[in-house]
């Protein structure tokens, strides 16, 4: 494990590599930037699908010993440790990092959604993970709070918790703009759950087992606790997309601006930005609502009908609703027929309408020879577009493994990879690649595909 200490900024390094994401580990009262998290960081720096995140932990003033001048020097209240971290990590090494996840224990999470209202760091944090927070204040605190400045602020009822549910509700009041978890130990009696998790929607919500400081100190990497920032991290990451889970933060984050822009103003969007509000929203989690908005598509709009397409496809791979899928194909077809009959084709329309028509013929119809010869019509069209993309490479792959041409497909697909395609785009070819090879039981060629796109996201 590579750990180092700032002393100037109260920093552990556990692993810095210069990339676009970083995890932020904060610690609680009294604790320590190294021991509170105990085999914590080690495990991210052993875990596939983790090796693209720089690991630090955020150290602050903080023990037990009380304020009294003359002494002790008084440890700073919680609302100048909040401006303290959001400085930190707004320079050097964070200022360069495109996403930030910040996984906070104990006051450490008061620290962290102080830090969040102000401007800026909202702005590239990509997930937020409390652990035991008492983010309603703790009523057992009073007795100690008379010695202890940061103790009045954990009070519940201080100025400092109320301000903060207060402000957290104003500027979060829809949803936070990052992925979000507040997480209790089934046998904490330090903070009770309803100071930790009831202050938030139950959607947010996770008990883990262990007590307060046992739910930060997980002791394999099957622990519920690691296992839960894992997933947050990663998402529902194919193995492809895990070796780019950093990556995928960074465009997760894009996502929820885009939202951010565009959702204000869905009722006035034309179809390119009707489609990419639905592509935000389904990147940030928001399937439903991303097929609510592409239900009202008006004729002719090739595109956004496929989008929507897309996203029943999806909801009928998760849900199995035959209303979905029949839905999805109808839509394929009509926009399909609607790209081949214009005065003069839309090839580009007609390939991505196509390919998935070859698909469903296969996966859903059953019907193999009536795949291969869309499969075939796919190809054509592919060969008319004057410059080919990422889109065309990946889909004359996919033609050609539905036509049995293995080696063909996987060198259409490599290709697809090199053109750029990023993390997402990879995982969604990766998807479809080896349902294919599901679908004809090629067991070889499902090792092949994974081995290519495994290959091509690092």
């Amino acid at each position: 494990m590579i750990s180092t200490r700032d002393e100037k900024t109260s920093v552990h390094t556990f692993r810095k590599r210069s990339k676009d994401a970083a995890v932020v580990f904060v610690h609680g009262f009294s604790g320590d930037a190294r021991k509170t998290w105990g085999q914590f960081p080690e495990f991210f720096l052993h875990t596939d699908g983790l090796a693209d995140w720089d690991v630090f932990s955020f150290g602050y003033s903080t023990s037990l010993m009380p304020d009294i001048r003359g002494i002790w020097s008084a440890e700073p209240p919680l609302v100048s440790l909040a401006d303290l971290f959001r400085t930190t990590l707004g320079h050097s090494p964070f200022d360069k990092y495109k996403a930030l996840a910040l996984v906070a224990h104990s006051m450490g999470g008061l620290i962290v959604q102080r830090a969040l209202l102000d401007d800026g760091l909202k702005d590239k944090t990509t997930h937020v993970i409390l652990f035991g927070t008492p983010s309603a204040g703790l009523v057992k605190s009073s007795f100690i709070s008379f010695w202890k400045r940061q103790f009045r602020d954990i009070a519940a009822q201080s100025p400092f918790i109320t301000d903060l549910r207060s402000r957290w509700a104003n500027v979060f009041a829809d949803e936070p703009p990052f992925a979000f978890h507040t997480v209790a130990g089934d046998k904490d009696e330090f903070v009770p759950r309803r100071s930790s998790i009831e202050p938030f929607p139950e959607k947010y919500r996770v008990v883990v087992p262990g007590d307060h400081l046992e739910i930060v100190k997980p002791s394999t990497e099957k622990s519920l606790s690691f296992q839960l920032v894992f997933k947050a991290l990663t998402g529902d990451s194919s193995p492809a997309g895990l070796w780019n889970s950093a990556r995928v933060a960074v465009e997760m984050r894009d996502f929820r601006k885009a939202v951010r822009l565009l959702e204000p103003h869905k009722e006035q969007l034309d179809e390119n930005g009707l489609v990419q509000l639905a592509l935000a929203l389904e990147g940030t989690g928001r399937q439903e609502d991303a097929i609510t908005l592409l239900k009202k598509i008006r004729k002719g709009q090739t595109d956004a009908m496929g989008t929507l397409a897309g996203r029943l496809k999806r909801r009928w791979y998760a849900e199995h609703r035959k209303a979905d899928i029949e839905k999805a194909d109808e839509l394929y077809r009509r926009a399909y027929a609607i790209a081949v009959k214009k005065k003069k084709p839309d090839h580009d329309q007609a390939f991505y309408h196509g390919i998935n028509i070859a698909f469903l013929e296969l996966a859903y119809r059953k019907r193999p020879r009536a795949a291969r010869s869309m499969a075939e019509r796919v190809i054509d069209h592919c060969k008319k577009i004057k410059q080919p993309d990422k889109w065309c490479a990946a889909t004359l792959g996919e033609a050609n493994l539905i036509l049995g041409h293995t080696t063909k497909g996987l060198e259409h697909y490599s290709k697809a990879i090199r053109l750029g395609a990023q993390p997402r785009e990879i995982d969604s070819m990766y998807q479809q690649a080896s349902r294919i090879g599901a679908l004809l039981g090629d067991r070889g060629l499902l090792s092949d595909i994974e081995n290519l796109f495994k290959e091509g996201a690092k």
